[in-house]
């Protein structure tokens, strides 16, 4: 309903509100269709109450010599229902948007994680394959015709997606808040330090007309380029902190992941650390040692793995996701799970973040509801020849 709404409005009332045109999207049409949606029906009802109050002032102004009619004491019909009529509609414009933000930040299980990391003023994405984009372009070029040269400002980093695939961003910053901001897809998350956060969204299928240039050929490729911004105040530079997502045919994506590998990916260097550090109290296999196992199974207990709930001590559960996983990491007593002793130590200061993101990694490929799934397959293949011995977390 709210794409129709969306697309039914004129191009240049769209622009004039929100300055892009949304990306071929659901949740970008939803969330512009509920805004214009908010903004007529508030417009609507501004006109009549104020049209009401002006005929009203003037039909019951005071007059010479007629007496003032006395006002009501109560209406109990008129209470209920200016009561009733705007608490509805703000019922309505609750639904709809709490639909739109589930939208968002509840990805499908297959969906590709990309790991943002936000620095004062920076932006880095790092590939499930542990690869990172050495690829930038300039907000801004100036040519210089005296001297035949073109000056380019500050660089920003180009984060290249594959078309029509499910991405889910898990977010972290190394130092104060910022906020990860889409304008084509009408979404921004907050960055905080110490904790994961993140989005989801689908990448739009390129048409013929999806274009963009090559910095260095001039080349014209197919690919579509959106614009990232910070929009949660973090300093100097703050409105310089920006970034390109770039959408690629598939083709391109693999090419570039190709290009762009890295010696000891994610999960071989989530093998390594839970070789050295892990493999004593949790295995892969459902082996039951001094701290749950990590892969995918089901027993008495319940399921585990990531991805499943985790029944605790005092009766309630969570959710094994990244943020649970590196809070146990972290914070190993803040919550244990049913039937296990609180007797893991804290790995506060010992392990960086890349490891401790590596580690989730590793612990991710294990599950059957792995986000990753087809973009390291290949890796949890060979992890599995070395883990055939069990696994867990």
């Amino acid at each position: 309903m709210m794409q129709t709404l969306a697309s039914a409005q004129p191009d240049i009332l769209q622009k004039l509100i929100f300055g892009e045109t949304p990306a071929p999207s659901e949740a970008a049409a939803w969330s512009d269709g509920l805004f214009l949606m908010i903004t007529w029906f508030s417009i609507f009802f501004f006109v009549l109450l104020m049209g009401l109050m002006v005929y009203f002032t003037i039909k019951y102004r005071r007059r010479p010599g007629v007496p003032a009619q006395p006002s009501p004491h109560h209406n109990l019909l008129l209470e209920i229902f200016w009561t009733v009529v705007p608490s509805s509609s703000l019922i309505v414009m609750f639904v709809l948007g709490f639909q739109g933000y589930t939208s968002k930040v509840v990805s499908p299980d297959n969906a590709m994680e990309l790991k943002i990391q936000g620095s004062k003023w920076s932006w880095i994405a790092t590939y499930p394959n542990g690869a990172t984009s050495p690829e930038t372009q300039a907000l801004s070029r100036v040519v210089d015709n005296e001297n035949h040269t073109v000056i380019e400002g500050k660089q920003y980093p180009i984060f290249y997606l594959p078309e029509n695939t499910d991405v889910k961003l898990r977010m972290m910053s190394t130092d104060v808040i910022h906020a990860f901001w889409i304008p084509e897809y009408r979404t921004k998350m907050d960055v905080i330090p110490n904790r994961y956060t993140g989005f989801g969204f689908r990448t739009p299928i390129l048409t013929p007309g999806d274009t963009y240039v090559h910095r260095e050929t001039g080349e014209v490729m197919p690919g579509r380029d959106m614009w990232v911004f910070c929009a949660e105040y973090c300093g100097d530079d703050h409105s310089r902190m920006a970034a390109t997502i770039r959408i690629v045919p598939q083709e391109v994506y693999d090419q570039k992941m190709a290009d762009w590998s890295v010696k000891l990916s994610p999960i071989d260097a989530g093998i390594k650390i839970w070789t050295q550090l892990c493999k004593t109290c949790h295995e892969t296999d459902g082996t039951r040692l001094v701290g749950p196992a990590w892969n995918s199974f089901k027993n008495a207990d319940g399921e585990f793995g990531f991805g499943y709930d985790a029944l605790l001590e005092d009766g309630s559960s969570v959710i094994r996701d990244a943020n649970y996983y590196r809070e146990s990491i972290l914070d190993p007593n803040a919550k244990i799970v049913k039937g296990f002793a609180p007797a893991m130590p804290s790995y506060q200061g010992q392990l960086s973040e890349e490891d401790i993101d590596n580690l989730i990694v590793f612990i991710q490929s294990l599950s059957d509801r792995n986000p990753n799934a087809g973009q390291d397959a290949g890796d949890a293949e060979e992890a599995g020849s070395d883990t055939e011995a069990g696994s867990d977390s």
